[in-house]
């Protein structure tokens, strides 16, 4: 499939250019005809506007999608939307947020209901280098709890801009008011589904309850689910062939269970409390995991413009505990998450003169605790705690002020986001070899603080009723974290716990459009098209060095490959990998354009990203599992259109993928068309373009069945960003990579009484 864009430019150049003329022909609207005044038409929608079309309003790089019902993977939704991607590793178990390249604690904030995740997970297999597990950050949540994604690039405001360099993503969770009918007082909930080739089964149930009637104007709601699921980790390529033959393993099988809870209490009409609970259990590649997270949410807003007081408390616990069978340094030990968050903040609205503002002003902590729990047989004995880069300890505490200030005047808005930021580190370093020269050299409790002040400036104009162009920029910052500054895969040599944080520059570029009525009477058209621009300083990665007797050391990028790997080093006597800040900056541009269209009886909806970056890769990914590459593809697209039939009930859609270049870490040792460097890209073999076709049918308000058929062309092919796709197999090095899940039937529905 060619896909041209040399005429992007041209377009929106065009789009500029239309909204001048547009402007133009608004004010001669108002004109004066025979004595009496014509304005533009006014278009009024009713009912509640959808998340997604909220975001596309919304100047900025914002994307949302409501409920899937397609029955697409967590990971489709999320790649469906523009500058979004996700990591996939089949024995994490967790969902993994790439936004614009960057993925991780720090580079993404990643929430739950508003609530940052800083699960840190290792999946163990057979297949690793070294029978290494692969660790990355990332979020434990089951998808019948999701009812909504929310994701912002480049310009984070407000209490989810702390501590995020690139961009945040919020996964919402079902509530009372998605159980309970609006004229019932009880309801329940149920969803279930089926696929085959490995997809296996899952289903949940959701009872709850709501007193409308409550006090002055108040209610109390109530709800409880559970969720359960079975997932075979054995399925067939497009090419017939079973995962077994691609380093799928049978510990992959898991069988996650959820439950989610939730209580709104509102005594009148000023006041707003909710409580919620979640727990999830689960056993995936040789280990247990357990997590539970807890909010209370309270928002207080009387009958004043100077007061919309939030206040925000949470504690999340994550455990993983690794069961007989993994590698020796981590078999039954225990490594634990503990984490929890305070947040407050309030708005004030108020108008001087023709202007209108809004200010709003808070403050926010994170405290970040990973410990790792030995056990009492240790195979390989104490030193292993530090040479295995696994469970890593630490502490991290981030405190934040934050305020931002909004300004309207006539078709004009400004805004303007100021937050200061501390973040300290602490862990315990150990001695360094009496051979290495480092700093400190004893055994050490290591305690750092840094700060940051990061700011944004947005301006927008209303060009038109259907144009709106903004541009913003923004600088933000967040520190290093207890998995890059205490990351040890040889003791305290290998520690680096004097990193500095890294920040960004980015600059937005872009427009919003919503139209009406273009091809049939009440169509809609809303589209949003972004260019950014950002520049990273000190960006962290990982670095493979040789160490020499005297104390010096020098990295592979330094040497250069023949030196290298010719033996004309003398002198050393081990190798180091160490995370460091890269010497010079990293760039990354792109454009990024969504649209939907609605006519009611069809519809269409397309995201498009074209990204280009220059960020290292880091050596700990390939021998250490230290995470992944995490470069996007240079082209993305997906549309996913359909019709309504039978008064809306039957949806009939389909989704087209398109992925363009996309390179994976090389699981050769030795490449020899690499360049000089600590680690060795490949081109992926061309990704062909995937459809998938769904369809679902509304019974009544209390019945929707749903029936998708995916990759229905069953192409044979390889995902981007598949940890599996650089892993070596050690038993025969001309395995093919892992590939994609061929030809799929998923079969699914929710009833609702």
């Amino acid at each position: 499939m060619m896909i041209n864009t040399r005429y992007l430019p041209g377009v929106g150049i065009f789009m500029l250019g239309a909204g001048v003329c547009a402007q133009a022909a608004d004010t001669e609207n108002r004109k004066s005809i025979n004595g009496e005044s014509v304005f533009s038409p006014l278009v009024v929608q009713a009912g509640r506007m959808s998340a997604e079309r909220e975001a596309l309003a919304r100047p900025g790089a914002y994307s949302s999608v409501d409920e899937n019902l397609n029955l697409q993977s967590t990971d489709s939704v999320l790649r469906g939307m523009p500058g979004t991607y996700t990591q996939m590793d089949a024995g994490q178990g967790a969902v993994s947020v790439n936004i614009r390249g960057m993925t991780g604690f720090g580079r993404v904030n990643t929430m739950v209901d508003g609530i940052t995740q800083t699960f840190y997970g290792s999946s163990h297999g057979s297949m690793y280098h070294g029978g290494m597990p692969n660790s990355q950050f990332g979020t434990l949540i089951d998808p019948n709890f999701i009812v909504g994604i929310d994701v912002a690039r480049g310009n984070v405001t407000g209490s989810d801009g702390v501590n995020t360099l690139t961009g945040s993503a919020n996964f919402r969770t079902i509530g009372v008011d998605d159980v309970v009918f609006s004229d019932k007082p009880f309801g329940i909930r149920t969803k279930f589904g089926a696929g085959n080739n490995g997809i296996g089964r899952t289903g949940m149930i959701a009872v709850g309850g709501k007193l409308r009637d409550f006090g002055k104007n108040g209610s109390v709601g109530v709800m409880a689910a559970m969720s359960g699921s079975s997932i075979d980790s054995n399925y067939k390529n497009g090419a017939g062939q079973n995962s077994d033959e691609f380093f799928t393993e049978k510990t992959f099988r898991q069988s996650p269970q959820s439950q989610l809870y939730k209580i709104t209490f509102k005594p009148d009409e000023f006041n707003n409390l909710e409580l919620s609970a979640r727990n999830y259990i689960n056993k995936i590649s040789q280990r247990r995991i357990a997590s539970q997270d807890w909010y209370l949410k309270y928002n207080y807003t009387p009958f004043s413009e100077w007061l919309d007081l939030n206040f925000t408390a949470s504690s999340s616990r994550g455990e993983q505990e690794f069961l007989p069978g993994t590698m020796g340094a981590i078999q039954r030990a225990k490594v634990k998450n503990i984490s929890e968050t305070f947040d407050i903040n309030n708005t004030s609205r108020f108008s001087a003169g023709e202007v209108d503002a809004e200010l709003s002003y808070g403050a926010k902590m994170i405290k970040n605790q990973y410990v790792k729990k030995k056990p009492g047989n240790m195979l390989l004995g104490e030193d292993q705690e530090y040479s295995t880069p696994v469970g890593l300890s630490g502490r991290q505490k981030i405190s934040a002020l934050y305020t931002g200030l909004q300004l309207n005047y006539g078709i004009l808005q400004g805004n303007v986001d100021v937050n200061y930021t501390r973040y300290d580190l602490s862990g315990f370093k150990p001695a360094c070899d009496p051979r290495v020269v480092c700093f400190p050299q004893g055994a050490s409790q290591i305690n750092r603080n840094d700060s940051g002040v990061n700011s944004s400036v947005t301006l927008v104009a209303q060009a038109a009723p259907w144009f709106q162009p903004f541009i913003s920029w923004s600088h933000s910052s967040r520190g290093p974290n207890v998995q890059e500054a205490f990351f040890s895969t040889d003791g305290g040599e290998a520690m680096n716990p004097f990193l500095k944080g890294e920040s960004a520059n980015t600059w937005q570029l872009g427009f919003n459009t919503d139209m009406h009525e273009l091809l049939a009477r009440q169509d809609r058209l809303q589209l949003k098209a972004v260019f950014f621009e950002s520049r990273i300083k000190n960006y962290i990665y990982s670095e493979k060095f040789k160490i020499f007797q005297e104390g010096g050391r020098l990295s592979k990028g330094e040497a250069g490959e023949d030196k290298w790997n010719n033996g004309d080093i003398v002198g050393e006597f081990s190798h180091l990998t160490v995370y460091t800040n890269a010497p010079n900056a990293v760039r990354s541009r792109g454009i990024e354009l969504e649209a939907l269209y609605d006519a009611g009886f069809a519809y269409g909806k397309l995201s498009l990203s074209r990204e280009r970056t220059d960020q290292p890769l880091s050596y700990a990914s390939k021998d250490f599992g230290g995470g992944d590459i995490t470069q996007l593809p240079g082209m993305t697209v997906t549309l996913d259109s359909g019709v309504r039939l039978l008064d809306s009930r039957l949806t009939l859609g389909g989704v087209v993928k398109y992925t363009g270049d996309a390179v994976k870490i090389s699981p050769e040792e030795d490449n020899p068309q690499s360049e000089p460097g600590n680690v060795e890209k490949e081109d992926i073999k061309k990704i062909p373009v995937v459809f998938d076709l769904y369809s679902t049918y509304e019974i009544n308000r209390n019945v929707l069945l749903k029936f998708s058929v995916q990759n229905v062309m069953n192409k044979d092919y390889h995902d981007a960003l598949n940890k599996l796709n650089s892993i070596p197999n050690q038993s025969s090095a001309g395995e093919p990579a892992n590939t994609a899940r061929g030809r799929t039937y998923i079969f699914g529905g929710e009833i609702r009484f």
